[in-house]
């Protein structure tokens, strides 16, 4: 079981652990600030901008210059979505890192390294979206002065990202070593037990990724679609999987705990319907002129996870029954058994003692 003592140990257990959850703390605060500052921007340009009276605006594959405050304010709605899923993935991050640590997890925080610099790339691509708007804007008659000031934010962003992803990735790798020889002296020298245990790791670690790339990107996606087409039965469909994505990755990885090849079945199915939810998102995402180019990279993002997490749960699924089991459960069962496996030992020393008379 999760106590503060435990989670304080944990972090404070070596000078990499300290740095490692110190500059995590830091990347949150900083990024979330200036993803807040330029999402502010954004909104107060979209609010200088005339709205589409119309859907030919957004549609048409002209590129008429009278149509680029529209479509730029419909661009700049949309960019605000983009800088709270931002800050949203700041805070999943910072309790991943938390997670990594305590549960020393080497494999998710190899991952979170690898994820922070995908989102250094990502605010580079926020940059290059805003100087395209910002130069189509100059020549009409309205201000751009709050896009002018986010640009430079972003510029700010993308710089702060690449720095704390270069630390991060160092501090992963010394954190890894660290967790290397801890999972040693927990499974032990048994290699075959060690190998599934690393892809039941991988299977965990994939369930924790499908929580920001399904989850949030679907509910602030769905958030954004809603308000503007109403109900549709796509958003019908979009807020079924949105709604029980959360209860079945618990499902999942309940399924890989117990060893239950029913349970897993049925979330495999369920990752199935995830995949139809993210193809569409991603035909109502594209527009001719005015593509949505963050949150097309999420949804593939999304897409890889979800395969890789089907993958991952059926090598697990494959590994069910080789002796795994005892080393994957949490709380209670794993409590219970601890005392069977004990209990188990105790018996089988007192059958090699000898009597003397």
């Amino acid at each position: 079981m999760v106590t503060v003592a435990k989670i304080s140990d944990r972090v404070t257990e070596t000078k990499w652990s300290k740095l490692y959850i110190s500059m995590a703390i830091c990347q949150c605060l900083i990024v979330i600030a200036l993803q807040g500052s330029i999402c502010y921007l954004n909104t107060k340009q979209a609010q200088l901008l005339p709205e589409p009276s119309t859907d030919s605006a957004m549609t048409a594959s002209s590129t008429q210059n009278d149509w680029a405050p529209v479509r730029a304010a419909d661009r700049l709605g949309r960019i605000k979505w983009e800088n709270i899923a931002f800050m949203g993935f700041q805070l999943w991050f910072l309790g991943m890192a938390f997670d990594a640590t305590v549960y020393q997890n080497t494999a998710e925080i190899l991952a979170l390294g690898i994820l922070n610099v995908a989102c250094a790339v990502l605010g580079a691509l926020q940059v290059v979206d805003g100087v395209k708007w910002l130069d189509r804007l100059t020549g009409t008659s309205y201000s751009t002065e709050p896009l002018a000031m986010a640009e430079k934010i972003e510029i700010s962003l993308s710089v702060v990202l690449l720095t704390f992803a270069i630390i991060m990735s160092y501090l992963s790798y010394q954190m890894s070593k660290q967790f290397g020889w801890n999972i040693y002296k927990k499974i032990g020298a048994d290699v075959q037990i060690q190998k599934m245990y690393r892809m039941f790791q991988f299977f965990v670690l994939a369930l924790k990724i499908d929580f920001f790339t399904g989850f949030m990107v679907s509910i602030f996606y769905l958030i954004q679609f809603a308000m503007k087409k109403g109900i549709m039965w796509e958003t019908i469909v979009q807020v079924i999987v949105t709604v029980c994505m959360i209860p079945m990755l618990f499902f999942g990885r309940s399924a890989g705990s117990a060893e239950s090849k029913t349970k897993m079945v049925i979330f495999l199915t369920f990752l199935c319907l995830v995949l139809f939810h993210f193809v569409l998102i991603f035909t109502q995402t594209l527009q001719p002129n005015n593509s949505w180019y963050t949150w097309i990279v999420l949804i593939w993002i999304g897409v890889a996870f979800t395969l890789i997490t089907a993958g991952l749960g059926i090598v697990c699924t494959i590994n069910f029954g080789k002796g795994l089991k005892r080393f994957t459960q949490r709380g209670s069962l794993k409590t219970k058994m601890d005392i069977e496996n004990n209990a188990k030992k105790a018996n089988a020393d007192e059958s090699w003692v000898i009597d003397e008379d």
